[in-house]
């Protein structure tokens, strides 16, 4: 009598099982991906207002003055709030200033911009060498 070849019912079990545990790491590793792809665009993104809203201090014909504004601003589908601070530096002819963008709940700070920028008038002065 001859015996017939092929997988027993074990052997196909186990080759289940393998090929489930690697399709459960594939699809992890994708999940993982997707939440990065998007964490990096919500940065880019918020990155992008903040550089605008730098943009709009800078091209001011006057001197910004100390102190802290805030407003949104929506990019890219999302609505942002940003945060803009101005703060006098030890040389009386420059002004700091930081730019903060968070997610509409305020929650998640996604983009923090900081500059200096030179008094255009050259008023100011500068210390004495």
């Amino acid at each position: 009598m001859s015996r017939a070849r092929g997988f027993t019912l074990i052997e196909v079990l186990a080759a289940l099982v393998v090929l489930a545990i690697a399709m459960a790491a594939v699809l992890s590793g994708m999940a993982r991906y997707a939440d990065t792809a998007h964490h990096l665009r919500l940065r880019t993104l918020a990155m992008w207002v903040a550089q605008n809203q730098l943009s709009e201090v800078m091209s001011q014909p006057q001197w910004p003055e100390e102190g802290d504004q805030d407003d949104t601003a929506d990019m890219g589908g999302f609505e942002w709030e940003w945060e803009t601070t101005v703060q006098a530096t030890q040389d009386p002819a420059l002004r700091r200033i930081d730019i903060v963008v968070r997610d509409a709940d305020g929650e998640n700070r996604y983009a923090q911009l900081s500059t200096f920028m030179r008094n255009p008038s050259g008023s100011g002065g500068t210390a004495p060498p």
